[in-house]
């Protein structure tokens, strides 16, 4: 059908093609555990689906602004400027239909023909899709099972050139869990600084840890809040993976950019999944 370069590379997700295989079996009357897909195995709190049923109730059904609710971006600010140790504006927070728009917008507001992106291997596919549909060079580094998973500090340094444009960190790392430690992180920092690289920080498992502490977060090293982006939502911490509520964190300038991106695109997110996701105090009105 003639299609162009951009979507020839693109792949099925395994996790989704098995996800309607097992859904399949599950209508044919099996009884299937579903381990294909990162979801959390219970519903969404009552709290939260009770918020976004009263939304609706209450006529939040409309368009919102692109990169989302204020009140939502200053919560979100609010709770990520705390659990990170940063200051965070609401202008820096952009919020989008899941986590991907913060993964893949970002990359294509950057990344330019011919530049190349470093991303763990194994890892989450989208990575490499959005690099190839914004026509950059894939660079996989591998992460290793001695180091607990940890990138290949070696593999990374003999994997920057001059042409080395953004650096994708995932901790904790889909699919290994694995953590970076902040040795690692603050190797990545050093590398980013010296050769003015991005850095997309893909967040979203970042409270499923087992040791009482939230994963550290390169944002908050020195020198990294003005090269980093962080990819979070609510769908693994809050079992929110359907209503699809996710949001970026990222330098103003580049935040209205993915703003732009998104009126382009998906226009905004629903507005109830959006009321949903804020702070009780916020949602229901006397």
């Amino acid at each position: 059908m003639g299609f162009a370069e951009r979507v020839l590379h693109l792949a099925p997700e395994g996790a989704y093609h098995m996800l309607a295989r097992a859904q399949a079996l599950e209508a044919e009357g099996r009884e299937i555990i579903h381990l294909e897909i990162g979801q959390p195995d219970f519903p969404t709190f009552q709290n939260i689906a009770d918020a976004g049923v009263q939304a609706i109730r209450d006529g939040e059904t409309r368009y919102t602004p692109s990169a989302g609710l204020l009140k939502l971006r200053q919560a979100i600010a609010t709770q990520a400027s705390a659990q990170r140790g940063v200051a965070l504006r609401p202008a820096q927070v952009v919020v989008g239909p899941g986590a991907k728009p913060a993964l893949f917008f970002p990359t294509l507001a950057l990344v330019r023909p011919g530049d190349e992106v470093i991303y763990p291997d194994p890892g989450f596919p989208t990575y490499r899709a959005m690099i190839g549909v914004a026509g950059g060079v894939s660079v996989p580094v591998p992460l290793r099972e001695e180091a607990d998973f940890s990138f290949d500090l070696a593999a990374l340094d003999a994997a920057i050139t001059d042409r080395t444009r953004m650096i994708i960190i995932n901790s904790p790392s889909n699919p290994t869990g694995g953590v970076l430690p902040m040795t690692a992180l603050e190797h990545i920092a050093e590398i980013a600084i010296a050769r003015d690289i991005w850095v997309l920080s893909d967040e979203i498992y970042t409270r499923l840890i087992f040791d009482g502490r939230d994963a550290a977060s390169i944002y908050a090293l020195p020198g990294m809040a003005a090269r980093t982006i962080i990819c979070d939502g609510f769908s693994k911490t809050y079992a929110m993976t359907g209503w699809r509520l996710g949001y970026g964190i990222m330098p103003e300038p580049l935040a209205e950019r993915v703003g732009l991106l998104l009126t382009h695109s998906v226009g905004c997110t629903a507005s109830f999944t959006q009321y949903a996701g804020l702070p009780q105090r916020y949602v229901f009105r006397p």
